[in-house]
């Protein structure tokens, strides 16, 4: 590091020898100190989950989202008080398939209440596990959302 030092007055040269005295042993720790290794295999990449990847997830019997939705669909058990109710709409749940296929981190993103989002949940908790995704070769966690429709058969859908 070089410092350049022009016409300066005595009491001004003391006051940066002071400065320099204070802040060059920070310096030199800091220039000592080795920054850490960024390599593929530290543990911030494979945290990371993504929305799209080169090969996206793969349930077992299907492709793609519809064949996600469909088999959430089918474990879908309509709770007794959105009977009652005639609760129907769409819920709307995120979940992320990790690196071995495991399906984790369910939640609701926008809900219907009057227990939907419960038994949506539930259903997505007994979704098969998926052949993982896979981003420059590597199995990655993808995260995906979804509509799940829920309409009482006789009534029409708001």
């Amino acid at each position: 590091m070089k410092f350049a030092l022009f016409f300066v007055k005595p009491l001004a040269l003391s006051a940066i020898t002071l400065v320099l005295e204070l802040v060059a042993p920070q310096l030199a720790r800091a220039q000592a100190t080795p920054a850490a290794p960024t390599t593929p295999d530290t543990k911030a990449v494979s945290n990371k989950v993504y929305t799209y990847v080169e090969q996206m997830p793969q349930m077992p019997g299907g492709v793609g989202n519809k064949a996600i939705i469909e088999a959430i669909q089918s474990h879908v058990v309509y709770p007794p008080q959105a009977l009652r109710q005639a609760l129907q709409g769409q819920v709307f749940v995120s979940f992320v398939v990790g690196e071995d296929g495991v399906v984790r981190d369910a939640k609701i993103i926008k809900g219907l209440g009057g227990g939907c989002d419960e038994t949506v949940l539930a259903a997505v908790a007994q979704l098969p596990r998926f052949t993982p995704g896979q981003q420059a070769g590597r199995p990655v966690a993808v995260s995906y959302t979804v509509p799940i429709n829920l309409a009482i058969s006789g009534l029409p859908t708001k």
